[in-house]
């Protein structure tokens, strides 16, 4: 089994659809907690998050479903 590395990156679709939220909610936290960081694809940048940030995102949205 491949060892998850720190450097790998998720997309923000991505992150929204594996913590079920809605993609503009997912861009608002995000930025309150200072998480992610754009990286060039392409012509365009688009905000990627490490699978830590993942974790932190997931744990912050849950505590401020409750």
């Amino acid at each position: 089994m491949e060892n998850l590395n720190a450097n790998h990156t998720i997309d923000e679709c991505r992150a929204a659809v594996l913590l079920g939220l809605p993609l503009p909610e997912l861009r608002w936290l995000s930025r309150a907690l200072r998480l992610g960081h754009q990286e060039e694809m392409g012509s365009a940048a688009h905000t990627v998050f490490t699978y830590e940030e993942l974790k932190r995102l997931s744990s912050e949205a849950a505590a401020s479903g409750k």
